[in-house]
């Protein structure tokens, strides 16, 4: 019987610690592909400071209730050369000691215009 218990319980401790750990890079992934079209999307216009704006608000609606509360988005180089869009959010997770505290992401997008 206190087998079957320990046993039990190891089981549920490791499936709670699979499911955190997907959580998190499903929510890694949907943050690096929404600052990836935001800042191509920043890019790819005629002016891109302009267009920044617009790119963010873009990569809030991608990111639904989680992009609107727990997302920063750190805009660090918009010129005729490069955008550089740093995201920072917080980790969402089941177990607070298992959030593992915030997910960074960097992109950097060349510019690329027709000569």
């Amino acid at each position: 019987m206190v087998g079957t218990l320990v046993g039990f319980l190891i089981f549920m401790i490791l499936l709670l610690v699979a499911v955190q750990v997907l959580v998190r890079l499903y929510a890694t992934s949907s943050l690096t592909s929404a600052a990836f079209s935001a800042a191509r999307q920043v890019a790819t216009a005629p002016v891109p400071a302009a267009a920044v704006a617009d790119a963010q608000a873009a990569a809030v609606h991608q990111l639904g209730s989680f992009g609107a509360v727990h997302t920063v988005f750190r805009w660090e180089e918009v010129d005729g050369q490069q955008i550089v869009l740093q995201v920072r959010a917080r980790a969402p997770g089941f177990v607070p000691l298992l959030g593992l505290g915030s997910i960074v992401r960097t992109v950097i997008v060349r510019t690329e215009r027709v000569r």
